[in-house]
């Protein structure tokens, strides 16, 4: 498995990319500051970016195993990504909101 240039995993690197980028960044300026922080292949990259969304049902049935069942992002209707805050955002299961 690739690691970053600094030992840390994508996940780890995907976390640190999107707060570098100011807590709120695109798809691609995730995939382009996760690219300059490791050897991952762009598929990994981007199966990362979708795996660690806490809002997106597919993400669930698909990426089932232990390294993907701590998701940490939110996608926002405009399409950018954000850290995900339970208090800001809501409580999700299986990708839907639950009240």
């Amino acid at each position: 498995m690739a690691k970053g240039h600094k030992g840390e995993t994508c996940a780890e690197a995907t976390r640190e990319a999107i707060v570098l980028l100011g807590n709120r960044a695109s798809a691609e300026d995730i995939f382009n500051k996760v690219k300059q922080m490791g050897d991952w292949t762009e598929d990994n990259i981007w199966q990362g970016l979708m795996s660690f969304v806490v809002n997106l049902p597919p993400g669930y049935r698909h990426w089932q195993d232990e390294r993907h069942k701590h998701k940490f992002l939110f996608l926002r209707e405009d399409g950018n990504y954000e850290l995900y805050n339970p208090q800001w955002h809501g409580r999700y299961d299986q990708g839907k909101r639950v009240v």
